[in-house]
C-alpha cells in the first residue's frame, strides 16, 4: 500500500447546531489529485479548513504527510500549501513586495528565500512585471499570484478551495497546466471545485460529498472504459447511409440511444466493455464505414446528477 498523505477518520464538526461534517472519512495517497465535488454546504470548505488548521474538529482525527492537524498544526502547515475559495490579496503591495511578504510568513532564509521568490514570479509568469502593484492585475493574474505565493514553501500537500471560480476559459486552462504539473512533478493535491469539467480533465480520483458525509467515490478518468459490465456511454459517427448502422443498433440488447444527430449517435450501453466491443465488430461486419468510436463511462456531470439527483 502506498503511503497515505491525507489521512482522515470520521471527522465531524457541528457550526451552532447545523452539521458540517458527519463522520467524514477519506485516505488520500502520495501523488493522487483528487477532486472533492458536493452541493453548496456540503462540508467541502470545512474538510479543507480543518486539514489547513484552520478549524478544529469535534472529533474524528485527520493526518496530513503523517502529521496530526490537532497534535501538531506546525507541522502540518509546514508541509502544506493552502489557498482559500476568497483569498486575501495586499492589493498597494508591488507582486515582488508580496511574495517576499509571504517567503517571511513562511520563515524562509536566504538563500533559500530570494530563490523561492524567484521561482514563484517565474511559476505565475510575472517575471517582467515584479515591479508592478498587485491591484493592476487581473483577477486570473491574480489567481496564478496566489498559487505561485502558496507555492513558496515547496509544500507536499496542496488544499485548493475552489480555484478557478470567476477565472475565464484561458486562465482556466494555465490553472489546469499548472496543476498537471504539480502533480507529475509528485505533490498531493485536493481540489474542490464546482466546475466539474475541469476536475474530469486532471483528477485521478473524485469524492462526492453531502451532508458532511462521503457519498460516492468514482474514477475520474473519463476515457476509461471499465470492466465488463460496467455502464457505458459510446459515441459513434459513421460514414453513408444510416440504415445498415441502425440495424446493429438496434440488435444490442438494452442499448439506448440518447442522443441523435446526422449519422451521429450517443448510446447507452449497459453491458460495458465487451458490449462495446461487440457494438463495433457488428458495425464494421455490416459495412459501415465507422468514423468514430468512443466508448467511455458516464461523465462527470451525469454522475453528479444520479448521485445528487434535485440537489441545488
Amino acid at each position: 500500500m502506498m503511503e497515505a498523505m491525507i489521512e482522515i477518520q470520521g471527522l465531524r464538526k457541528n457550526y451552532r447546531g447545523i452539521r458540517g461534517l458527519n463522520e467524514f472519512s477519506l485516505r488520500v495517497e502520495r501523488g493522487d489529485l483528487v477532486g472533492l465535488v458536493g452541493p453548496n454546504g456540503a462540508g467541502k470548505s470545512t474538510l479543507i479548513k480543518i486539514l489547513a488548521t484552520l478549524l478544529p474538529a469535534d472529533s474524528g482525527s485527520a493526518c496530513v504527510a503523517g502529521e496530526d492537524v490537532a497534535k501538531t498544526p506546525a507541522a502540518v502547515r509546514a508541509a502544506v500549501g493552502y489557498l482559500p475559495d476568497v483569498p486575501g490579496v495586499y492589493q498597494d503591495m508591488r507582486i515582488a513586495e508580496f511574495l517576499e511578504f509571504f517567503a517571511d510568513a513562511f520563515r524562509l532564509k536566504e538563500p533559500a528565500r530570494g530563490g523561492a521568490v524567484a521561482r514563484a514570479l517565474a511559476q505565475a509568469g510575472l517575471e517582467e512585471r515584479r515591479d508592478d502593484f498587485v491591484e493592476h492585475l487581473s483577477l486570473g493574474w491574480k489567481q496564478r499570484l496566489h498559487l505561485a505565493k502558496t507555492l513558496l514553501h515547496d509544500p507536499r500537500v496542496l488544499l485548493l478551495d475552489e480555484p478557478a471560480t470567476g477565472l475565464d476559459p484561458l486562465a482556466r486552462i494555465a490553472l489546469r497546466e499548472q496543476l498537471r504539473q504539480l502533480h507529475a512533478a509528485g505533490v498531493t493535491i485536493l481540489i474542490s471545485s464546482h466546475i466539474l469539467a475541469d476536475l474530469e480533465d486532471i483528477c485521478t480520483r473524485i469524492v462526492f460529498i453531502a451532508d458532511g458525509k462521503n457519498v460516492n467515490e468514482v474514477q475520474a478518468a473519463a476515457s476509461a472504459a471499465g470492466p465488463a459490465g460496467a455502464l457505458l456511454h459510446c459515441e459513434i459517427e459513421w460514414e453513408g447511409a444510416a440504415e445498415a448502422a441502425e440495424r446493429v443498433l438496434a440488435a444490442i440488447p438494452g442499448a439506448a440511444i440518447i442522443e441523435k444527430k446526422g449519422n451521429w449517435r450517443r448510446i447507452e450501453l449497459p453491458g460495458g466493455a465487451a458490449q462495446a466491443s461487440s457494438l463495433l465488430r457488428g458495425l464494421l461486419d455490416a459495412g459501415v464505414a465507422v468514423l468514430h468510436f468512443d466508448a467511455r463511462g458516464p461523465g462527470l456531470e451525469e454522475r453528479y446528477r444520479r448521485t445528487f439527483g434535485g440537489r441545488p
